[in-house]
């Protein structure tokens, strides 16, 4: 299958919905699943490209339900079947994927799971298919998705009798005999009307599988209210990371000073700071951008000023600048070694989130050498432990 209708007439496609509108949202996880064509039904032109790599046709009598936006785009494509999906869902490739590879015959994707009573129902006979639709059934097994794979043949078959929904224009697919087999949704999807949808969304795409304890615990706890405050602004990804650049910065210049309370203030920033380097991440994945800055770059050079702050703030003597040298370099081993073994199961355990930890209680403590003296042996200890990793892998 290669083409797929979006059905984008009325404005709220252009909704934004995790920091982009459903429209490119919907598009681009089409093309990542493989679609060829994404054919936009709409009402204006103009009012829905985005520059985005789409056809768009205009539906003129758009107002009088969807079954009218199906009919237009499918009498556009000139494929034996195609994919038609509601523009006011939120779904994800790979659901996508497993829809199209449907061989033959109508599907309709479904999720036994939510208890969402606006939503389709739809209920299913023993062998996966489509037995019933809609809004009113008393009994159900699961529920309207808003993607659905169609024969064009089938679909042309009935429109003589339907004049208003989508939805009728399947239920006569099921009263003419027309087999519509169901697939579950495994991954995140929801309507854009659904209540808090952006905190489900940070839930399904916020933390990631190789979080340490402290992301899990500490940081997540910070990042999550302050990604989801900035998904609303649209801000992209590589403002967080500058952000938590800056904070960063601001906070080992506050410890540098060596003032009691100064430090404290610095300390508190740089966990602050550490919690903010994650926020770049969380909106890239939720909003399926890209973040090229990233910890990799800025956040090894925050890193280092912590490490000079620290040793200024020990006085710059001889022995804070031995230990200053041995917490920098282990920090940057720690990263390559992570790098070089991407590919592999090395796992190590003192991450940037726990080093940075460590600097934080050691300047709210005011003991700065100390600090030093802790993130060089653990962290060199712990990268010695991941070359022996790498050399068995």
């Amino acid at each position: 299958m290669r083409v797929a209708l979006l059905l984008a007439a009325g404005r709220g496609i252009l909704r934004r919905v995790g920091g982009v509108s459903l429209l490119e949202r919907g598009v681009r996880e089409l093309r990542k699943a493989g679609i060829e064509r994404v054919v936009v039904v709409a009402d204006d032109v103009i009012a829905v490209t985005e520059d985005l790599p789409v056809e768009v046709v205009v539906d003129p009598d758009w107002g009088s339900g969807t079954a009218s936006s199906v009919l237009t785009g499918l009498s556009m494509i000139g494929d034996r079947r195609c994919l038609v999906v509601m523009g006011d869902v939120v779904f994800e490739a790979d659901d996508v994927r497993r829809l199209i590879q449907t061989p033959t015959g109508n599907a309709q994707a479904v999720d036994r799971n939510v208890a969402d009573h606006r939503a389709t129902r739809i209920q299913l006979d023993g062998d996966g298919q489509v037995a019933s639709l809609g809004p009113d059934l008393d009994e159900y097994d699961a529920v309207d998705a808003g993607l659905t794979v169609v024969e064009v043949q089938d679909v042309l078959m009935v429109t003589y009798r339907v004049r208003e929904s989508w939805l009728e224009l399947r239920q006569q697919l099921l009263t003419h005999g027309c087999r519509m087999q169901s697939t579950e949704m495994q991954g995140f999807w929801a309507s854009a009307d659904t209540p808090e949808l952006e905190q489900l969304m940070w839930r399904r795409c916020g933390p990631k599988p190789t979080d340490g304890v402290v992301a899990r615990v500490l940081n997540r706890r910070i990042s999550g209210p302050i990604t989801r405050l900035l998904l609303r602004t649209g801000v992209v990804p590589e403002v967080a990371t500058v952000l938590a650049f800056v904070v960063t910065l601001v906070a080992a210049g506050l410890v540098a000073t060596s003032n009691t309370w100064l430090m404290i203030a610095g300390g508190l920033g740089i966990l602050l700071g550490s919690a903010l380097g994650g926020v770049d991440g969380e909106l890239a994945r939720i909003s399926g951008r890209t973040t090229r800055l990233g910890a990799t770059l800025l956040g090894r050079y925050a890193e280092l000023a912590v490490v000079l702050a620290f040793v200024l703030a020990a006085g710059s003597t001889r022995t804070a600048w031995i230990w200053g040298f041995a917490a920098a370099a282990g920090c940057l081993l720690i990263s390559y070694i992570h790098a070089v073994g991407r590919d592999t199961d090395v796992r190590l355990l003192f991450r940037r989130e726990f080093r940075l930890l460590i600097f934080a209680v050691a300047a709210v403590a005011t003991f700065p050498l100390w600090g030093l003296v802790a993130v060089a042996v653990a962290a060199n200890l712990d990268a010695l432990r991941g070359v022996v990793l790498l050399l068995r892998e």
